[in-house]
């Protein structure tokens, strides 16, 4: 593999991990059971560009609620797996539904569950908090700490290297 910045022109899709990723992984559960979460606009922002680009973009999350799922949908997102905990399988449905191989693909995750798919694409990338043992494994760790920012590197360091992100 050539180094960070020349690989990331070579990716047409993204796959997140929400907890710890979108978030800063901490839930809030009302008194009705739903799990509340913080997201960044300016994650969500980044999001939009690359749906209005036409860049495939997967969630794969243990978690689950409705509110996930607005969420995600709000933003683009068409292929949403909730509450899994082997997200391999999930992995590979999206690249076969969206038609662009692993090999283009980029997956930012977190913690344990995340370091299955993260052997399985091309790059592997984690925010700044994430588990050590994670670290240890991607290919680059984002400045940014999940749910604050770490979505939008990443998403604008491959529109940008594809010539996709704002101009002005």
């Amino acid at each position: 593999m050539g180094n960070f910045k020349e690989e990331v022109a070579k990716i047409r899709a993204f796959v997140f991990d929400v907890d710890g990723v979108f978030t800063d992984g901490r839930i809030l559960i009302t008194p009705d059971g739903e799990f509340l979460r913080e997201y960044s606009v300016r994650d969500g922002l980044a999001v939009v560009r690359a749906v209005q680009k036409g860049y495939p973009i997967g969630i794969i999350s243990g978690g689950h609620g409705d509110q996930l799922r607005k969420r995600m949908e709000g933003l683009g997102i068409r292929h949403i797996y909730t509450g899994k905990e082997s997200k391999i399988e999930s992995l590979h449905h999206f690249a076969e539904q969206c038609g662009v191989p692993l090999e283009e693909t980029i997956y930012m995750g977190d913690d344990f569950p995340d370091i299955e798919p993260m052997r399985a694409v091309r790059l592997a990338t984690a925010p700044a908090d994430a588990d050590a043992t994670v670290k240890s494994v991607v290919h680059y760790v984002s400045a940014f700490k999940g749910g604050c920012g770490c979505v939008r590197d990443i998403i604008e360091q491959v529109l940008r290297a594809r010539g996709d992100w704002f101009e002005y």
